[in-house]
């Protein structure tokens, strides 16, 4: 059998997709598009996104452990993870400067980008009868970068004439953010997802999905770059020969000695984004109408946990649906929708969006999400 996916999404639960289209595909943020988002940011302000291409092969023939209850299971695919939390002094100063605040503190503490962008080779073992299955994954990380404040603050004086600036952050960023496959880094992951059946009281079959992805760690290589800021300075602006003038031996820009900014070439390892999930997924051979619920967790500051609930609906044996309510993650409230067709008996396909409203809304939309899964049974 051969499985074949591809999962994609970004969302906010702040940011409509009138803005955030800005950044992806250029134009002009015009001043009321600039209020309306400004109005909306609390305290916990996030952008994020997830993109999966990914191809399964599972081979019951081969038979690991030595038990014929166990198939080989092959799988490669490519990820993307980027997420950000934006303070909304952070996002203040960046779209309108400090006018607004002179006189007054802008607190830029607990801000955080990251952008993990790497491939998984894995291998491992599935059970036949409930899918269940095992996989230990060599990891190839072609880039990355992660930022991020603790207790950072920007005083603006009340003649205007000078700034002081209080700043705790640290930062990498891998040794080059091009080209696609870098292979700036080496790592592992271990994969397990676990089928739990039972039946119902009523008799019918129940499965629960346990899964656990992404249980590993990414090496950089020795030319990646580390930042830490640990300053509190003041300062009147910078004169126009801090940009030009840059020291031939260091690389260096003279406004960084000025912001404290220490920078230095090493190894770097870091994380890799650890995935929990538990979900009452729907049996394709059970009753039309069934239940589908589920939670999901993805260890990084920016995800906070996320839960959905619907009903799947399978009118005839070729064709079924899905649909569900959803809240949390980088988003706020969102309804998803999935179509499945099974063409004959060895092929089956799953198109849908984990965010309809994003696909066809700009102004009511907070992201946008296609997937598509494909399985053949060779």
């Amino acid at each position: 059998m051969l499985k074949i996916s591809s999962l994609n999404h970004y969302s906010s639960n702040r940011f409509n997709n009138a803005y955030l289209d800005k950044f992806l595909f250029g134009g002009n943020i015009d001043q009321e598009l600039k209020d309306n988002n400004f109005n909306r940011l609390k305290t916990v302000n996030v952008i994020g996104g997830e993109f999966e291409q990914r191809i399964d092969s599972y081979t019951p023939t081969v038979h690991p452990l030595k038990k014929e209850k166990y198939g080989l299971m092959l799988s490669f695919s490519d990820n993307h993870l980027l997420s950000a939390t934006i303070p909304k002094d952070l996002y203040a100063l960046a779209m309108y400067g400090n006018a607004d605040y002179i006189g007054d503190t802008m607190n830029l503490s607990y801000g955080h980008a990251q952008y993990q962008h790497y491939q998984k080779m894995s291998a491992g073992f599935y059970e036949k009868k409930t899918m269940s299955s095992i996989q230990l994954s060599y990891v190839s990380g072609s880039r990355a970068f992660d930022f991020y404040t603790s207790q950072s603050f920007l005083w603006t004086h009340a003649a205007n004439d000078s700034i002081e600036f209080q700043a705790q952050a640290q930062g990498f960023t891998s040794d080059s953010l091009a080209p696609y496959f870098a292979f700036q880094g080496s790592g592992f992951s271990l994969d397990i997802s676990y089928n739990f059946i039972f039946n119902s009281k009523k008799g019918d079959r129940q499965i629960v999905n346990f899964r656990v992805s992404n249980a590993g760690a990414i090496f950089w290589n020795k030319n990646s770059t580390k930042y830490s800021v640990d300053t509190n300075i003041k300062y009147g602006g910078f004169d126009i020969s801090d940009f030009i003038n840059q020291d031939s031996l260091t690389g260096k820009w003279n406004f960084e000695d000025t912001l404290g900014i220490v920078q230095a070439k090493t190894n770097y390892s870091e994380a890799l984004p650890v995935e929990l999930s538990i979900e009452k997924m729907a049996d394709a051979q059970g009753k039309k109408l069934q239940a589908v619920f589920g939670f999901k967790a993805i260890l990084t500051q920016d995800y906070r946990p996320y839960f959905y609930g619907g009903v799947h609906y399978r009118p005839v044996s070729y064709f079924s649906g899905s649909t569900y309510l959803s809240y949390g993650g980088f988003a706020g409230l969102r309804w998803g929708l999935y179509l499945n067709v099974n063409a004959g008996q060895k092929i089956r396909v799953s198109l849908g969006t984990a965010d309809m409203i994003g696909n066809i809304s700009k102004n009511y939309g907070f992201g946008r999400s296609a997937n598509l899964m494909a399985v053949f049974k060779l």
